[in-house]
């Protein structure tokens, strides 16, 4: 998914990094070349770098494990496979300084002793595919690229494979499922052989590191950063690692014009929820885990006043459900309950006690799922009711949906006034609610209609016509009429309306 690279004012370590004429320079990895394997393992262990993708573990941890191993066949693997739909670091990255990339890989291979590298693209990307196979060639061509064989392997590009073991199990050929740990992956990894895997983010964040060393400058990590939702401009950022919510929101302008924000998420589908209030939290890990959270990324998803916080978390479990790789019991049984139950709280079947229950399955996922796509899967619930809880408590015991998002908790009503009668939503509404015929009013039958929504999404385009509303109910005609006949009662009620 391609978005835009919005201006900055910080130096762009990653994404322009060791350009020069807008060519690679590979200082850092001239630099590390003058170093010891030691030493450059330390300078990655003083700059305090972690992963880039997954439990964000302190990536020198790896660095000493697999550089020990007195194995032969040491290999270096990279992913490029994003796990973030909102955060397509390693595609930004690729397209716009793939070297940079690749230096931090060749820096990975010195420090551990590694002659061979893979580097793993999305099977279906064969764009990128074949500019890496290019611009490896003109590498090795050069002498970049030295001892090191590189190759290319198509893995599916699915959420869990920002997991390494679930990676490994992909480049072997087998389902792209989640394996036990010890043995980390960096002692007995890939066909049994010490693997050293990152993301390509990691990489290019190592390639920065090193060509500040070069220059004699004091060692500073940036980040990638994405903003989307309801922003004036979608997009994403190089910034210090480090900078609040809030500082990422003015690089996005702000919000859209007479938008209301209601809350934030970061850190992707299985991320943290945040208020308005909140926006001066640190994006940086040791910030999150002081409070007991993770911070898988730094994705920052904006949602106004119009949202259904019930329905948004709904929305992340299920697509937390379809990631897990169905291996361990929590992960598979686990999402598709918490899936469950947040539905039935759109939908009108949840019970009081459900509460205590996602409660308690949140926690035995958390503790009990073998990879973290699956521990971090209750994150959005929980937070979710710790902010919101009124809006639950409106979804499960009063049956009401304050912003008229969940269909369950709505009535449909087509507008008289903006009705042309065109009679497309006619033969579409599956339990033939709707009256009406060529040039006449349409009326929906409340008693009838399921509230499924298809007239809505029908009508949306052609007239608009259709509305949702809650207690209060918009003046519709008894019956079809001619269009532009119908007359509104002085005093009616025609408020409290949603056209999504």
């Amino acid at each position: 998914m391609a978005m835009q690279i919005l201006n900055t004012n910080y130096p762009q370590n990653m994404l322009s990094g060791g350009l020069v004429n807008g060519q690679a320079s590979f200082a850092g990895l001239r630099h590390a070349q003058t170093l010891s394997p030691a030493e450059v393992i330390q300078l990655i262990s003083q700059s305090g770098l972690r992963g880039r993708s997954g439990v964000s573990r302190p990536a020198a941890d790896k660095w000493h494990l697999c550089a020990a191993q007195t194995t032969d066949g040491k290999l270096i693997v990279m992913n490029t496979v994003d796990g973030d739909p909102l955060l397509p670091a390693a595609a930004t990255l690729l397209a716009a300084n793939p070297a940079g990339v690749i230096e931090g890989l060749l820096i990975a291979a010195h420090a551990v002793g590694a002659q061979q590298a893979i580097i793993c693209v999305d099977g279906q990307n064969s764009g990128q595919k074949a500019s890496l196979e290019a611009i490896l060639r003109d590498l090795t061509a050069k002498g970049v690229t030295g001892s090191v064989k590189f190759g290319l392997a198509d893995v599916p590009a699915k959420y869990v494979t920002r997991e390494d073991t679930a990676l490994i199990a992909a480049l072997e050929g087998k389902p792209a499922m989640s394996g036990l740990v010890p043995p980390m992956p960096a002692a007995k990894g890939f066909q049994g052989r010490p693997t050293l895997i990152h993301h390509a983010e990691t990489f290019a964040q190592v390639a920065a590191l090193f060509r500040q060393a070069a220059a004699g400058e004091t060692l500073q990590q940036t980040k990638l950063y994405s903003i989307a939702g309801s922003v004036k401009n979608s997009g994403i950022c190089e910034l210090t690692l480090g900078v609040s919510a809030q500082t990422v929101l003015e690089l996005a302008g702000g919000l859209k014009e007479e938008e209301t924000l209601k809350f934030i998420q970061v850190g992707g589908p299985n991320g943290f929820i945040f208020t308005g209030d909140e926006l001066d939290i640190t994006l940086d890990y040791a910030a999150f885990e002081e409070k007991g959270r993770w911070l898988a990324n730094t994705s920052i998803n904006v949602c106004d006043s119009k949202i259904c916080i019930v329905d948004y978390v709904k929305k992340c479990e299920d697509f937390c459900e379809k990631a897990s790789c169905g291996k361990c019991v929590m992960g598979r049984e686990g999402t598709w309950q918490l899936r469950e139950f947040v539905h039935d709280m759109t939908v009108g079947k949840s019970k009081n006690e459900d509460l205590d229950m996602v409660q308690e399955i949140s926690q035995g996922i958390h503790d009990g799922a073998l990879c973290p796509v699956c521990q971090t899967a209750g994150a959005p619930l929980a937070s979710a009711l710790e902010r919101f809880a009124g809006e639950f408590e409106q979804h499960m015991k009063r049956r009401k949906c304050p912003t008229l998002v969940c269909n369950k908790y709505v009535t449909f009503h087509i507008l008289p006034e903006k009705c042309t009668g065109c009679g497309e939503c006619l033969p579409k509404c599956p339990v033939s609610a709707i009256a009406g015929d060529s040039g006449l009013i349409h009326v929906i039958d409340q008693d009838t209609c399921n509230t499924c929504g298809i007239c809505e999404t029908v009508c949306r385009p052609i007239a608009d016509a259709v509305a949702r509303a809650g207690l209060v109910k918009p003046q519709t005609p008894e019956e079809p009429i001619p269009v532009g006949t119908f007359k509104r009662k002085a005093g009616g009620l025609g408020g409290g309306l949603r056209r999504r």
